[in-house]
């Protein structure tokens, strides 16, 4: 069912330091974005073959509260997996595991169906579901 992490997604206090550190380490900036309806802007860094490394900066105090928390300058915050099959037999699948999700069905970002976990039911971690292209 799981095919290989698509991107591990770390909440920063400074985007434009974040990013500066990973540009040192010798990581390429492949996709940057602001998302306003999610109150965050986001920076996808490419990390060896496939994997990737996404740096999401909170732009409300609100949102920077909610997924960062107070004193934190970073923090891990979901992994995400591409899927080998449809997103929705995967996510019911899963549910047989007792697992919840954010959301009853899938969310389109990017083009790809999106499938988020309910930490609190997936021993504290957040999985992110992705189906690529799935959403055109």
């Amino acid at each position: 069912m799981l095919k290989n992490i698509d991107h591990i997604g770390v909440v920063v206090d400074d985007l434009f330091r974040a990013k500066k550190f990973l540009e040192s380490l010798g990581l390429t900036l492949e996709l940057e974005r602001e998302v306003p309806e999610r109150h965050v802007k986001a920076a996808f860094y490419r990390c060896g073959d496939g994997a990737r490394i996404e740096l999401i900066e909170p732009t409300t105090e609100e949102a920077r509260e909610r997924r960062l928390g107070a004193g934190n300058k970073a923090r891990m915050e979901h992994i995400a997996v591409e899927i080998n099959d449809d997103i929705e037999t995967a996510m019911n699948a899963i549910r047989g595991l007792g697992v919840d999700f954010v959301s009853a069905h899938p969310v389109a970002i990017d083009g790809n169906l999106n499938a988020f976990t309910q930490p609190n039911t997936s021993e504290g971690i957040q999985f992110q579901l992705v189906q690529r292209g799935a959403a055109t």
